[in-house]
């Protein structure tokens, strides 16, 4: 078969080969986790894998910004956070907890964020400094909100946390200082 010159018609044999391959991956996968549960009846089901499906869209992510020509950071963010936040998903499905410590570990989704935030970032060229403000507060709030629900500092973090909320402005009013003075270039 001759090769496709018209740009438009590649452009859909390359859809087409990517659905192809998609597929086979899926039977791939199917196929291997039926083998492996009629070989090892205890194998973890598929209500505790199912976090594994966010961690694969994240790594597709990721691998989709780093093939193509026209690189899109939001991928970055995307990527990293749902393969993180599937490993976090992962940690709770495959041990002995149920999703109920999600009631104190919910500030790890914002530190998740943050770390995507960065990432992203980075992404950039490291001159969106937005992007950073955004990272640094997501981790900055996360941190503070797990260690209050831990209670890391002792059974008073959280009477301590409030009685020093004015740290959290005074970082602002730095960080935007920074942002005002560097932006002048």
């Amino acid at each position: 078969m001759a090769p496709l010159k018209d740009p438009l018609a590649r452009k859909l044999g390359d859809e087409m080969r990517k659905g192809t391959v998609l597929l086979a991956l899926f039977l791939i996968l199917i196929g291997t986790y039926a083998l492996l549960v009629e070989f090892i009846p205890q194998a973890p089901s598929l209500e505790q894998l199912w976090p594994v499906l966010i961690i694969a869209v994240g790594i597709t992510l990721l691998i989709s910004y780093f093939r193509q020509k026209g690189n899109e950071p939001i991928r970055v963010f995307w990527g990293v956070f749902l393969t993180l936040g599937g490993l976090f998903l992962s940690l709770i499905s495959l041990t002995d907890q149920n999703y109920a410590v999600l009631a104190t570990w919910w500030p790890a989704f914002v530190l998740i964020a943050g770390i995507a935030f960065l990432a992203l970032w980075l992404a950039e060229g490291i001159r969106e400094w937005g992007t950073l403000f955004l990272a640094l507060v997501s981790l900055v709030f996360g941190g503070a909100y797990l260690a209050v629900n831990l209670q890391i500092l002792g059974p008073n973090t959280a009477l301590e946390v409030r009685r020093l909320w004015p740290v959290l402005l005074i970082l602002a009013g730095l960080i935007l200082f920074v942002r005002g003075v560097l932006g002048k270039k």
